[in-house]
């Protein structure tokens, strides 16, 4: 087996590409990583890696000089051809690539023709379920929509349509391409590993107060309007909430009148967001769309009884009435409804804590996840080589 691997950053990618090498059925990995981060290079003795940053790495720098917006999305994309550029030249080398969608279009018309087999590795729901949610979001809002451009959108539907399988992390993520009408039989579900902390179960204080806690960018796309709004619903219980992470340009909330009970902390990291957690008694991801949230991973992990949505990836994750709640998209009295349960039956909510802990432990880590991994695309050329 010879895997030609490619992704533009590092996230999960690098966890993959080391563990495929390790398992000998690496061929090349095509990294966008950035050169100027200090987490760019892999040590690993011989491993394979082919540079392919140079406009990423411009693009990161527009980032920190006051140069247009326009220019940095053409940047961006400039970035996403040249990693195509430079994957479609090792492809007659390699039994099969796995690509980041929207930086493989060249390549995979290249491995169409010479019988390669080719697999578009997606992070998120199909693009227009995205772009169709979100566009409907913002025009709710009152919002300038922006969305995508159009023939990046144009080029990862055109990648879809051509490969011969997409490689999703969740159900629902699976779920948005059934509903654009892609057979079962294309579509690969391997959802991510963990590396959680060894975390204790963390004994509850006594405090009356019970603290809802939010982790993640302060954007339209995490729905945090509705969880804001639910607090509204619940102003009979002492409920506060903590929000922890950047805010976007467009927030999604700067229309809401804010109760004194919403705290904003910025970004914590180490130990300061070790104690958000432990100092929580549940967590909430109102989000709109998350191809697979890891912070919910690490909630559990906490103890903590997670209320979340369907567009989270959490159905992977937790069963809905035993470690925390699923509920719909954009419902603040969803929201509300769960919240009133957890805050005044302590009962259930030390239940579900126990078992939120619980199912952390059994979460497939990084080593289960990449045997997965490499389990389907054996299959997949297992079935090229039954075809011919």
């Amino acid at each position: 087996m010879k895997i030609l691997y490619s992704a533009p950053n590092r996230a999960h990618h690098y966890i993959y590409a080391k563990g495929l090498f390790q398992r000998g059925g690496l061929y090349k990995f095509i990294s966008g990583f950035s050169r100027l981060s200090k987490r760019s290079p892999i040590t690993e003795p011989g491993f394979p890696m082919i540079k392919a940053d140079l406009l990423q790495s411009l693009y990161v720098l527009s980032l920190r000089l006051p140069v247009g917006y326009r220019f940095q999305r053409q940047l961006a994309y400039w970035a996403k051809l040249e990693q195509d550029v430079v994957l479609s030249r090792y492809v007659p080398g390699s039994d099969l690539i796995l690509f980041y969608n929207g930086c493989g279009l060249r390549s995979l018309q290249r491995a169409r023709k010479l019988g390669v087999v080719s697999v578009v590795e997606v992070v998120n729901s199909h693009i227009a379920y995205q772009e169709e949610l979100l566009q409907e979001e913002y025009k709710r809002l009152r919002l300038t929509w922006q969305g995508s451009p159009k023939r990046e959108v144009k080029r990862r539907i055109a990648e879809y349509d051509l490969a011969d399988y997409i490689l999703v992390p969740s159900e629902f993520v699976r779920q948005s391409f059934l509903e654009k009408g892609f057979p079962e039989s294309k579509l690969l579900k391997v959802p991510y590993g963990f590396s959680l902390p060894e975390v204790r179960p963390v004994k509850r204080g006594s405090d009356s107060v019970i603290e809802v806690l939010y982790v993640g960018s302060i954007s339209v796309r995490k729905g945090l309007r509705y969880l804001i709004q639910a607090l509204s619903l619940l102003q009979d219980l002492p409920i506060r909430l903590k929000l922890v992470g950047p805010q976007a340009k467009v927030s999604g909330i700067a229309d809401l009148q804010l109760p004194d009970n919403v705290q904003f902390t910025g970004v914590l990291k180490g130990e300061a967001l070790e104690q958000a957690y432990r100092g929580a008694d549940v967590f909430c991801l109102p989000t709109l769309e998350d191809g697979f949230g890891l912070v919910l991973g690490e909630a559990l992990s906490y103890g903590l009884p997670v209320i979340t949505t369907t567009n989270s990836g959490g159905m992977d994750l937790l069963t809905d009435g035993e470690e925390g709640f699923i509920v719909p998209i954009q419902s603040a009295e969803a929201i509300a409804e769960k919240l009133r349960i957890l805050a005044t039956d302590t009962a259930l909510r030390d239940t579900m804590s126990r078992k939120a802990f619980e199912q952390a432990s059994a979460l497939d880590g990084w080593a289960e996840s990449l045997s997965r991994l490499t389990a389907v695309l054996k299959a997949c050329l297992q079935l090229k080589s039954q075809d011919e």
